[in-house]
């Protein structure tokens, strides 16, 4: 297996990190009329075309970060939350709602710390959303989601 994995001295250094900071407003390819805000101000409406709510002031530090990690490392759910003096699971609820993925947020870089590929798109694999196992046709749709998660990675030289 070979991969690797921005640890949690290298996580909280990214979060302090002025200079890695994305620009005032990040224009995202997939479309053209949603950008990615950074001052306080426009983030303080910016709504959430998945779920329709304004996003929230932990969503975009968890997005920041994630942000940081650089094309080719993974980070863990664990490593985010520590970083933020948070849990993984609601790392992972932000994540789960990234309306800006996967550029310039690359919630496809975080792992659970087990090396689980974990979810992606909103779904987590090999479960519905009540934990009990998923069906064929759901397994199905969940393993071109997980094809689709670990295409991305291997294109940013991240091998599982």
């Amino acid at each position: 297996m070979m991969c690797s994995i921005a640890d949690n001295n290298y996580t909280s250094e990214l979060l302090n990190d002025t200079e890695n900071v994305l620009a005032n407003s990040m224009i995202i390819n997939s479309s053209p009329s949603l950008y990615f805000p950074l001052t306080e101000n426009d983030r303080k409406s910016f709504k959430n075309l998945k779920t329709g709510r304004i996003i929230t002031e932990f969503q975009f530090k968890v997005y920041d970060l994630c942000s940081q990690i650089p094309e080719g490392y993974v980070s863990t759910y664990k490593s985010l939350a520590t970083a933020l003096s948070s849990s993984p699971r609601a790392v992972g609820n932000a994540l789960r709602v990234n309306p800006f993925a996967p550029s310039p947020i690359p919630c496809h870089r975080v792992i659970a710390s087990n090396f689980f590929i974990g979810g992606f798109d909103g779904e987590w694999f090999g479960r519905d959303k009540k934990g009990k196992v998923c069906d064929q046709d759901d397994n199905k749709n969940k393993n071109e989601k997980i094809n689709s998660k670990l295409e991305r990675l291997a294109k940013e030289g991240v091998f599982f």
